[in-house]
């Protein structure tokens, strides 16, 4: 989808359309959040790398997947504001790409949300479905990390 198409369809929350630039600018936000992302996980001690899809996608491929020993996890990330919302396709995509590596023991669907002055939140999400975000909630990048790679306590999936 070009910038022209992507401005043409977007909206801001007023309803009146976005430009190309400020469609841009979004755009770049959110590529920017996911190479922080890698950043941040590769100093957490994972293998990551960000997938550059340079339009939507039917494809079944996150925006970062991270690996360590025998854990996957795939990252859909939103750069936002105030709330990260999430549809039930992009949800669907982490999904469909970890059923395809199933040498993987344990395999978790991530959404990533980053808050300007706020930081990052992560929501491990167990089945498909429309999710959001918001500053403050979910769990910090050191607590998903710790939890992912030492395994869920109290009932969670391992």
């Amino acid at each position: 989808m070009s910038l022209r198409e992507l401005a043409r369809e977007a909206s801001d929350r007023r309803g009146r359309k976005l430009t190309p630039g400020e469609a841009r600018r979004l755009r770049r936000r959110g590529y920017d959040a996911e190479r922080e992302l890698v950043e941040r996980l590769r100093r957490a001690g994972l293998k990551a790398i960000r997938i550059p899809v340079s339009s939507p996608s039917r494809a079944p491929l996150p925006d970062v997947f991270a690996t360590k020993g025998d854990v996957m996890m795939a990252f859909e990330v939103k750069a936002r504001r105030r709330k990260a919302y999430f549809k039930k396709a992009q949800v669907e995509k982490l999904f469909r790409f970890l059923e395809m590596h199933e040498a993987y023991g344990r395999r978790y669907a991530v959404l990533a949300a980053k808050f300007p002055r706020v930081g990052w939140f992560f929501k491990v999400v167990e089945e498909s479905g429309d999710y959001s975000i918001q500053p403050g909630e979910g769990y910090t990048l050191s607590e998903l990390v710790n939890a992912c790679v030492r395994g869920w306590s109290r009932g969670r999936r391992t």
